[in-house]
């Protein structure tokens, strides 16, 4: 599961340019402490050229009769991304990358429920692999995205039984390539870290998906390594 972001724009611009590695890229990111699913979110892609579009975090087929959150459309699981009608074409031909500074997840500690802040231990942000569709109606045009999730690894398994599948540096390029086939990219989706996290607890705060100020990210205890 995957509910919240956290979006800062400093470290995550420079962390955006390191991956493409084109200078004549500009990239603009705005900081969002606490973004929550139907908010629009930065998207990664790449079709002969880089792109930073900025994208409804809630998938709405192309298909769909109108937009609509009846379903939890803001994740998408590695396991049916080929069974789902809503997922099957945009994992053959529309997939993306969600880069963000971390998410959260809540945990229940001495019966109190945290939340808790994960990001990249060492890099400044998280390369998440995404799918998105565009949606027309007439003049109204949605385009959005969902990210992919995976089963946790075993060391994820005390904070939530799924994972955001974060991408290493040298997976990126193969998840965008437009010829990969379903088979080349299944062990991308593998329920493994491909880099080190830090977990910290912080602030009910971050509860209220009104707040989007860094307060969200305020520590209430040490953090810990994992992977």
């Amino acid at each position: 599961m995957c509910g919240r972001f956290n979006v800062i724009s400093a470290p995550l611009t420079q962390f955006i340019m390191d991956m493409i590695g084109d200078e004549s890229f500009s990239v603009s990111v705005q900081s969002h402490y606490n973004l929550a699913p139907t908010e629009q979110v930065g998207v990664l892609r790449h079709d002969g050229h880089w792109s930073l579009s900025p994208m409804r975090w809630w998938l709405v087929p192309h298909w769909a009769p109108e937009p609509s959150t009846r379903y939890s459309m803001f994740n998408a699981k590695s396991e049916t991304l080929l069974s789902s009608r809503a997922y099957r074409d945009c994992f053959k031909s529309q997939r993306c990358i969600v880069p963000i500074s971390g998410y959260y997840e809540w945990r229940t500690i001495d019966g109190v429920k945290t939340p808790l802040y994960i990001e990249a231990d060492a890099d400044q942000g998280l390369a998440l692999a995404g799918l998105w569709d565009r949606w027309q109606k007439g003049d109204q045009v949605i385009e959005s995205c969902t990210v992919v999730t995976a089963a946790a690894p075993p060391e994820m398994l005390a904070i939530h039984s799924r994972i955001p599948v974060h991408l290493a540096a040298e997976e990126i390029d193969s998840w965008l390539a437009p010829t990969a086939t379903a088979q080349s990219l299944l062990p991308l989706l593998a329920p493994t870290l491909r880099v080190p996290l830090r977990v910290t607890p912080v602030s009910s705060y971050v509860n209220n998906a009104r707040h989007k100020d860094p307060a969200c990210i305020e520590p209430t205890g040490p953090s810990r390594r994992v992977g």
